[in-house]
């Protein structure tokens, strides 16, 4: 790996989303091998091929928002939009799915109900996969369980903010 190159990206990266990267940086320096680790999970994170993308941010957003309310929503949040993605309907997701459509809604009372570990999902699960099939779900079933990793990271290293603070932008 060059480390050089390594450390680019991460400035760009943060430079481009408007994202505290310290933790990456911290990550590069001290872990090199972890950094790499990392990075070989990125793709599994951001994988989307079959879901619509209102569809799959709706679950990133919900499932983000039980696990952080701060740096790591604002970041999908920018993802979505950048995708994309309409105004209203990432402030629908960031509203507790205020405004969403039924299918959309649906999305992110299920995504919610996953990252949660709530009961009774079962019908939830059903309906999104008699809707847009079970390709999908798999998309989905990444998106909402990657959700745990980035803000677990920023809080193990220290790099949490308080939700406080927070005003997302859209």
């Amino acid at each position: 790996m060059d480390t050089k190159e390594a450390l680019k990206g991460i400035n760009d990266f943060e430079s481009h989303y408007k994202y505290d990267a310290d933790y990456m940086r911290d990550l590069l320096k001290y872990s090199p091998g972890g950094f790499e680790k990392y990075n070989a999970f990125l793709p599994m994170a951001q994988y989307r091929e079959k879901a619509p993308a209102d569809v799959y941010y709706v679950a990133n957003i919900a499932a983000m928002k039980v696990e952080d309310c701060g740096a790591c929503l604002q970041l999908n949040i920018r993802f979505a939009l950048e995708k994309g993605v309409s105004k209203d309907i990432v402030r629908g997701a960031i509203r507790d799915g205020e405004g969403l459509s039924g299918d959309l809604k649906k999305v992110y009372d299920f995504a919610t109900a996953v990252a949660s570990n709530s009961e009774g999902i079962e019908d939830l699960a059903s309906q999104i996969e008699t809707k847009y099939g079970k390709e999908v779900m798999m998309e989905l079933a990444l998106c909402i369980a990657s959700a745990k990793v980035f803000p677990a990271l920023r809080r193990t290293l220290g790099y949490a903010k308080s939700c406080s603070l927070y005003e997302f932008e859209v």
